[in-house]
């Protein structure tokens, strides 16, 4: 079986690009700085899923999403909005993300 390499360094770019900087990554997951928004890789690693934390304000969402999906296309990665997710930690202190549709 082939494994795919996942271009971290070209999301970085499209996320630098809009002012922001990733902050972590972790297996297809991508975090940026604020938490407005994280990106999961999805089965073609030229393909993001883009989900946004359910306490960013739609009007951001939207306007960071004008900026995403364009940016990231000039780099050849397709961007999907794909729904929202929350965080939190559990009584071990590890860190739970849930995604909503």
């Amino acid at each position: 079986m082939q494994t795919q390499l996942r271009p971290l360094g070209i999301v970085k770019e499209v996320v630098e690009e809009i002012g922001l900087q990733v902050t972590y990554a972790y297996d297809d997951l991508v975090f940026v700085e604020h938490n407005d928004f994280l990106l999961q890789f999805g089965n073609d690693p030229s393909l993001l899923h883009l989900h946004f934390n359910t306490e960013c304000p739609e009007d951001e969402a939207v306007a960071l999403t004008a900026k995403l999906i364009p940016a990231a296309a000039c780099k050849g990665l397709s961007m999907q909005r794909k729904g929202t997710y929350t965080m939190d930690e559990d009584e071990n202190d590890n860190l739970r993300i849930s995604f909503n549709p």
